[in-house]
């Protein structure tokens, strides 16, 4: 079996973590109190395998899946996402075998759109908490937008800044690209052009 290459984050990844968990400790509490809500899910689209190692202390830190299993009162689903198959199923050994943890390995997009996405309908009284947290500008217009017009799902979209200020920044417009890119010109795909207004076709939903 393939070793875990797991993530060494620095300072500020720890504080983002530290956000997640109290804005989901928040979330769930308000959900919670809303008697009609009959559920409230988690759902982490770049999981990763669960946990990091600190680059302050050069211990294991829980990422955000592992904070998300120990908020109160607990969330009635978490929906956990990776594309790496080493990284989900190492993942999925750390938590053990709960029915209320769904872990998927796959690209997040997909597996947003056509299984989890599925689980949160407006009219079932099912309310999500969604953390995008990718490792470049890459998710897919598209979940955003189904997610927004579902009216049941809360984004927590982070993206780095580095990469927004690569593309949002230009002193010619007439040479921003169709597409975002990278510090290494990889494309980053368009969701954040979109939300920027800076891509075409991109249109508001509402």
């Amino acid at each position: 079996m393939k070793k875990v290459k797991y993530d060494t984050i620095g300072y500020w990844s720890e504080v983002k973590l530290d956000i997640v968990q109290k804005y989901a400790s928040a979330y769930s509490v308000i959900m919670n109190r809303q008697k009609e809500i009959s559920k409230h899910l988690y759902i982490d689209a770049f999981a990763g395998a669960g946990q990091h190692i600190s680059k302050r202390s050069g211990e294991f830190v829980p990422g955000s899946p592992l904070n998300a299993l120990l908020v109160k009162p607990p969330f009635k689903e978490l929906h956990l996402i990776d594309l790496d198959g080493t990284r989900a199923t190492d993942l999925r050994r750390t938590i053990g075998d709960r029915n209320d943890v769904f872990v998927y390995k796959g690209d997040a997009d997909e597996v947003l759109l056509q299984q989890v996405f599925l689980r949160c309908h407006w009219e079932d009284f099912h309310r999500a908490l969604c953390l995008l947290d990718p490792y470049a500008l890459s998710v897919d217009w598209k979940v955003i937008e189904t997610a927004g017009k579902m009216r049941s799902i809360e984004v927590f979209y982070n993206f780095m800044i580095m990469d927004a200020n690569m593309n949002v920044l230009w002193r010619n417009p007439e040479k921003v690209p169709a597409e975002p890119v990278g510090p290494h010109g990889q494309s980053l795909g368009r969701s954040f052009m979109a939300i920027s207004g800076l891509c075409k076709g991109a249109r508001p939903f509402r």
